[in-house]
């Protein structure tokens, strides 16, 4: 078992990571496909860079919290199983979403993962969760390719909707 000190730094360790994979990504592959370069609005790695910036500036906070705090406000605790069910879902579910997009693209993954992750919050199976689900992923795409010009992945179907 793990107590919450441990779970706290494995926390912060798993957002370092995907801080890393993000500049990593801006680094090579967007650079090789010349989208990292230029200034805010015509540059695809400025929205990733500034969202990893602040998850790295809380994370920081987060490690400064942890290592300078002298008692904890609650007595330790160990993490069960049952405790840790409910987080692993939801990162398992997001990574079956990652995983898929790209191949089954934004329209056919998204209702799902929305979907499955109000199932795994607590949310009642019911017409009102796919409606949600349904609205939530048709107002982003939406936004992002009507408003950002920005082009979801299709998939291998290539479905996309013409704004």
């Amino acid at each position: 078992m793990l107590g919450n000190k441990q779970v706290n730094w494995l926390v912060i360790v798993f957002f370092a990571v995907i801080i890393a994979v993000v500049f990593r990504q801006i680094h090579t592959s967007m650079m090789e496909q010349g989208i990292a370069t230029g200034g805010p609005y015509d540059n695809a790695a400025a929205y990733p860079r500034a969202i990893a910036i602040i998850i790295g500036m809380l994370v920081m906070f987060q490690a400064a919290v942890n290592w300078f705090k002298r008692r904890p406000v609650s007595p330790e605790t160990d993490l069960t199983l049952e405790q840790a069910y409910r987080p692993m879902a939801l990162l398992g579910i997001f990574a079956l979403y990652l995983g898929l997009l790209g191949v089954l693209g934004y329209h056919l993954t998204t209702t799902p993962m929305i979907i499955a992750l109000l199932l795994v919050c607590g949310a009642r199976p019911s017409l009102h969760i796919v409606v949600t689900a349904l609205l939530i992923a048709f107002a982003l795409a939406y936004f992002f390719e009507a408003h950002l010009k920005v082009v979801l992945p299709g998939g291998i179907y290539g479905l996309n909707i013409p704004w």
